[in-house]
């Protein structure tokens, strides 16, 4: 839609697509093999905008469940004759996502970004919680923990395909916001307060409402992007005040700016909406050595 022109129009150094690009189990036709995802793809990247967009632009691309398989989806679930193992493929195949579905990029001296996979090495939503429970799986969370570590970058963001921080709908059990996933959701946050309590950030997509979120124990701060229009804005439990600083039921997206200063480092992320005005701006400022 229009919200890509917009973005573009900004000259960002890069946009993120955050998930869910299509839509393989409600967009008719329903993806129940591999011939028909791939019309998904071709049907929706080759819409103008989009071309325009992605050729003008440096791109990162994430996956969800929609454009896996289907709705929370998880390794080892079919759609027809479609399975998740092709799924991935065919994602892999459509977009260029490098040797690597979970990554990291250092964009000069103040910005580190992070990119994971919540599909990949996942659990079943239905196994009981506890310690072997999992979304990231062991090995992207060791190193998820190193590289943070690592990283001397004045600002450091998580962009996530789901959320870590919520809240969400009672009745969702796939994201680490959810009871579903308590244990290694807290596990997660838990480990952020301890080691990056005063310059990290997440970024998720999924939610179809744009908030600012900081978690009432651990203080991880969150936006979500919201959808891209406003026809598909809904879902929301509500405002929640112990969580939210902005909570909004409508389209639009994020634009996180990086202001530079001297000894000074600014970062801002603005929720804008689908006509691209600034609808709530977040900003940071921290000193640099």
């Amino acid at each position: 839609g229009r919200g890509v022109d917009l973005m573009t129009a900004l000259d960002p150094r890069f946009i993120v697509m955050t998930g869910d690009l299509v839509y393989y189990d409600s967009n008719p036709p329903r993806a129940v093999s591999p011939a028909l995802a791939r019309l998904h793809w071709e049907r929706m990247f080759s819409l103008p905008r989009l071309v325009a967009a992605t050729c003008s632009t440096s791109t990162y691309w994430l996956k969800d469940d929609h454009d896996t398989l289907t709705n929370d989806a998880w390794p080892g679930m079919k759609a027809g004759e479609l399975t998740f193992d092709e799924g991935v493929q065919i994602f892999r195949e459509q977009t260029p996502m490098g040797s690597s579905d979970y990554r990291t990029f250092r964009w000069g001296r103040d910005l580190q970004v992070w990119f994971t996979d919540g599909r990949d090495y996942r659990s079943s939503n239905k196994m009981p919680d506890g310690p072997e429970k999992t979304i990231w799986g062991a090995e992207q969370k060791e190193w998820f923990r190193r590289t943070v570590k690592e990283s001397t970058a004045t600002w450091k963001v998580l962009v996530s395909p789901t959320p870590l921080v919520g809240p969400d709908r009672g009745n969702k059990h796939d994201n680490h916001s959810n009871d579903a996933f308590t244990h290694e959701g807290d596990e997660i946050r838990s480990w952020l307060q301890a080691n990056v309590p005063d310059n990290f950030f997440v970024v998720c997509g999924d939610r179809h409402w744009q908030y600012h979120s900081v978690h009432p124990v651990s203080g991880v701060q969150e936006f979500s992007v919201g959808p891209a229009s406003n026809s598909h804005a809904s879902g929301s439990p509500g405002e929640d005040k112990t969580y939210h600083k902005f909570h909004r039921v409508k389209g639009g997206f994020l634009c996180v700016e990086l202001r530079p200063d001297g000894k000074q480092s600014e970062i801002a992320f603005q929720l804008r909406d689908v006509d691209g005005q600034v609808g709530y701006e977040a900003k940071f400022k921290r000193a640099v050595a």
